[in-house]
Order: structure tokens, then C-alpha cells, then sequence
């Protein structure tokens, strides 16, 4: 096989990236887009030649009009999503993306084609808006920030230390 066979088979997945963003109670963040249902973090679909660090701080302009002082990416939570019926799976990798204070807050202006509203949801609550998947993230993105611990998930499950490391 020839090095160009090679990197042609290699498998492609689509990646997307978002900030974890709080206010001073531990609320988070979340966004309705208009273009589908439910509520998501500030994100998006990492761009051909992007990072994934850069599609989130990029995302935080577009989505909510915010830069944010965050110049050390500090990453989260990473999820690998399978493939499954009509969707193709890859990463979703959330970073922190601090506080956000009232001036902050009332700072935030969203695009109207793309969002329709934002709120401060509390960790208690996720199950409300986010599917199961995401409500996974949020909770280990608010236990890497208490441990200073990556969290690694598969299709939205946090693995349980069964393996050889935990």
C-alpha cells in the first residue's frame, strides 16, 4: 500500500468544540439554536484547517459577540461519538471558558438566524434541556473543573475506571 493509499482510507470524523462557560453560582451557559431542537453549549463544527481550540474561541464571537480573555486552552471534556443512522459520530471536545459576570452576561449578543435565546441553566436542571449525551458532559465539565481531571467520555458515557487504570 502506498503511502498516499494510506492516508486516503484513514477514517475522517467530523469534530465539533465548545466552551464551558459559568457564572459565579456554577449556572451554565446553554444556547437554542433556531435551526434545530434543544439547547447546546457555545459551539461549533471545527472548520477544514481550524483547531479545535480556535472553532470554540471563534464560536464564542460569532454566537454570543463575546472574546473572552482565555489565552491557555484548558480542555475539559472530550466525548467520541459512533456513527450511527444519519449521523457521523467523531469528537465533541468542550474547553473551559471561565466566568461569565452580569456585565459579561449583558454583554452577550446573539445571531438571530442562528440563536434564538441563551440562559444559566443549574447542573440540577441539564436533564431538562440537554439530551442525555450532553447533560453527561456538562456534569463532567463541572468535575474536571473541581479535580483539575480531563474527562474522557464515549457516546456521552463517562467511562467508570474499569480498565487496567481505574
Amino acid at each position: 500500500m502506498s503511502v498516499e493509499d494510506y492516508f486516503r482510507d484513514l477514517a475522517r470524523h467530523p469534530s465539533a468544540a465548545a466552551l464551558f462557560i459559568t457564572d459565579e453560582a456554577d449556572r451554565v451557559l446553554l444556547v437554542r439554536p433556531t435551526y434545530k431542537e434543544g439547547w447546546e453549549f457555545p459551539g461549533g463544527t471545527v472548520e477544514e484547517g481550524e483547531t479545535p481550540w480556535e472553532a470554540a474561541t471563534r464560536e464564542a464571537v460569532e454566537e454570543l459577540g463575546l472574546t473572552l480573555p482565555l489565552p491557555v486552552p484548558v480542555l475539559l471534556c472530550a466525548d467520541w461519538m459512533r456513527p450511527r443512522a444519519g449521523r457521523p459520530g467523531g469528537f465533541r471536545v468542550l474547553f473551559d471558558g471561565g466566568v461569565l459576570d452580569e456585565r459579561g452576561r449583558a454583554a452577550i449578543r446573539l445571531p438571530p438566524e442562528e440563536l434564538s435565546e441563551w440562559r444559566m441553566v443549574d447542573a440540577a436542571d441539564a436533564d431538562a434541556f440537554l439530551p442525555p449525551a450532553r447533560a453527561h458532559r456538562l456534569r463532567a465539565c463541572l468535575s474536571a473543573r473541581r479535580t483539575g481531571r480531563t474527562a474522557y467520555l464515549q457516546d456521552g458515557v463517562p467511562l467508570t475506571g474499569s480498565g487496567p487504570y481505574g
